[in-house]
């Protein structure tokens, strides 16, 4: 096993365009989440064409408190975004080969948190990183709100679900059936205040 922390992350991401935008730091945030939601379906050719020859995004529909309402979507991904990513890599890359783990990982990388939901950071990974790279979503979890079944909260329902099912040294273990039973005692609020709740109800 081994961690490490590099200086660097998708905060970053959101400063860049903040300052590429001339926008606050709260909506560049908006703009950054707006480009890594997945675009509607294209339906017929003719639309398909539209869309290949329209570089600019509209971003009015996001209510920024800027008057910042069509931008050059290459000019964010391309010109913003895909570099401050290939940094991000290629300090993720460095810290691999340092922990001895580089060539032996065939399973390749997960990514995990908000940031994996950013516009390229797939592609970025497999690009810098050299090998197979997935996004990691919470899956065969039952009893929890949509909002939390997301990047952004898969590490902390991982390590819910690891301490769950208890350990070889003769704490008390949790069923992963108990598990779900617990989840869903606990009251629905914000997404971010049940997990929150949910780590609570394991201190002692």
């Amino acid at each position: 096993m081994s961690a490490s922390v590099i200086p660097i992350g998708a905060k970053n991401i959101t400063n860049d365009l903040a300052i590429g935008l001339r926008v606050s730091l709260e909506s560049a945030e908006k703009i950054k989440l707006a480009l890594g939601e997945k675009p509607r379906e294209v339906v017929t050719a003719e639309e398909r064409e539209e869309k290949e020859a329209k570089d600019e995004i509209d971003l009015s529909y996001l209510g920024l408190a800027e008057e910042v309402r069509k931008v050059s979507k290459k000019t964010l991904t391309e010109g913003i975004i895909k570099p401050r990513l290939n940094e991000i890599f290629t300090m993720v890359s460095l810290e691999i080969k340092k922990s001895g783990f580089a060539g032996l990982t065939p399973g390749g990388v997960v990514l995990a948190g908000g940031g994996a939901l950013t516009v390229g950071a797939a592609e970025a990974a497999k690009r810098n990183l050299a090998m197979p790279v997935r996004i990691g979503i919470p899956a065969n979890i039952t009893g929890l709100v949509d909002e939390i079944l997301t990047p952004s909260f898969a590490t902390a329902i991982g390590l819910l679900l690891y301490g769950a099912k208890g350990t070889t040294r003769g704490e008390r273990k949790v069923s992963l059936a108990s598990f779900g039973r617990l989840i869903d005692k606990i009251p629905v609020k914000t997404a971010a205040g049940r997990v929150i709740d949910l780590i609570k109800s394991f201190l002692p």
